[in-house]
């Protein structure tokens, strides 16, 4: 989220909403004093158009609107740009639906009257993390509603161009991948960039419940379907209505429940275990496997005409060990992320931990590195992180080499000559401020830790 920026001073944008214009003019009044570039909305309504156009660090938005309340602008605000903080002011008759909005990712609310001075404290807070998680400066994907996933390899890139492909569809997607990749974050992307992202994004895991309990999960129950079924239970499909659902691990799927699923997706309608009435559901089904699913259709594991009913599209999402160019980012983006819930200002990385980790195989994928991260920087003193904080295990465990595919063999001269050209630009700039790393990445418009990842991928140090 780029903020504005006049004379070469940072402002922050803010939306203000609420139905009476004295209170707008107020908060207005307020927050343009602080150089806040202010915006209003008279109605959730106008709110939530404003948010489509324009991205704000911050929305107030009052909770109790006629038509289009403080829920639907916070659900306009989280699902356009995520990163945007919510603060829902609300009366106290209101508490409950109040800490709902907290639920649904709002930043925090506060209570009328106004106590001015703890809404501004509150927002310095917003405004503190957004400096510390270096708001403006680092982005890593170019669309909306996809600024979750992190990477900077030419195998992200190219996922993120099919996922923006993909997203406005309504066809099913199958998701492949080892296990901790971030299956489920490229769901959402989907989701989020597609036209159902003001609809419900369901996830199930389908490993983890029986074949009788994921049945109900999916399709819901009636009281007295069974021992236990005291009353009526909506299952995700009717949860997911006019939204996405997203079935992780669907490999693991019972075949019988499968044959229940293939009826769902070819007519668009479910019953519900034990009922008699036939209900009409419109869902968009994404599903991630890390099983080898056509080997499970020769074993008699999986129907066939289910699996070609899931895999209209097929995204694969590559282990982190293929592409590694992904690792500053990533570990930009846990660090900021753990730094702000430990309230630790851990900012730098000494370059035998980038070398560590260019040189781990990482088996967990992503969710191993996010581990990593956190463990560090809670050990962490000084604002740094060092290989003391590192796993034991992390130095044990060298990378093998990775395989050139025909399609990389073919452009491996071409990768080639780009690589020298970006480390003799490297080089030269590091030979010009003597080594000096800050003031080089500075200079190359790179992160710090990107550089001493190209440091030690060039073999310059």
């Amino acid at each position: 989220m780029d903020p504005v920026v006049e004379n070469a001073k940072m402002k922050y944008r803010m939306l203000v909403v609420d139905d009476k214009a004295s209170i707008r003019a107020m908060l207005e009044e307020v927050f343009l004093a602080q150089d806040f570039d202010v915006s209003t909305a008279s109605s959730g309504e106008d709110a939530i158009e404003k948010i489509a156009q324009k991205r704000f660090h911050v929305v107030l938005t009052d909770l109790s609107m006629p038509n289009k309340g403080g829920i639907d602008v916070l659900r306009a605000a989280k699902s356009q740009h995520p990163e945007t903080e919510v603060v829902v002011i609300t009366g106290y008759g209101t508490i409950e639906t109040a800490v709902e909005a907290i639920r649904l990712g709002a930043y925090d609310f506060l209570c009328k009257p106004l106590n001015i001075t703890e809404l501004e404290r509150k927002v310095a807070k917003i405004i503190r993390k957004i400096e510390l998680a270096g708001a403006g400066k680092f982005q890593t994907w170019i669309q909306p509603g996809v600024e979750h996933l992190v990477g900077a390899s030419q195998q992200t890139r190219d996922l993120t161009k099919m996922i923006l492909k993909v997203a406005p569809t309504k066809s099913s997607v199958l998701i492949t991948g080892p296990t901790g990749v971030g299956k489920e974050l490229v769901a959402r992307a989907i989701h989020e960039a597609g036209t159902r992202r003001e609809q419900p994004f369901v996830a199930l895991n389908c490993a983890a419940l029986a074949p009788g309990t994921l049945e109900s999960e999916l399709f819901g129950h009636e009281s007295g379907a069974f021992t236990g079924a005291t009353a009526r239970r909506i299952g995700r499909f009717e949860l997911a209505d006019k939204g996405t659902l997203f079935l992780d691990e669907v490999g693991e799927i019972d075949r019988g429940v499968q044959t229940k699923l293939l009826r769902t997706l070819q007519e668009g309608e479910i019953d519900r275990v034990g009922g008699t009435k036939t209900i009409k559901v419109d869902v968009r089904i994404v599903a991630a496997t890390n099983r080898d699913l056509k080997s499970a259709i020769a074993e008699g594991a999986f129907r066939e005409d289910f699996y070609y009913r899931l895999n209209v599209f097929s995204l694969n999402v590559a282990p982190l060990r293929e592409r590694r160019d992904d690792i500053p980012a990533l570990v930009d983006h846990f660090l900021r992320r753990y730094s702000l819930e430990t309230e630790k200002e851990v900012c730098e990385i000494d370059d035998e931990v980038i070398g560590a980790f260019i040189q781990y195989p990482w088996p967990g994928n992503v969710r191993e590195l996010e581990n990593v991260i956190e463990r560090a920087v809670v050990l962490a003193e000084d604002g740094r992180i060092t290989c003391n904080e590192l796993p034991p295990e992390m130095f044990s465990a060298a990378a093998p080499p990775n395989a050139p595919s025909a399609s990389a063999a073919q452009s491996a001269s071409l990768m080639q000559r780009t690589d020298q050209m970006e480390a003799d630009l490297i080089k030269g700039a590091l030979e010009r401020f003597k080594w000096n790393k800050t003031k080089a990445a500075d200079h190359l418009g790179l992160k710090r830790t990107t550089l001493q990842y190209k440091i030690k991928k060039y073999g310059l140090d």
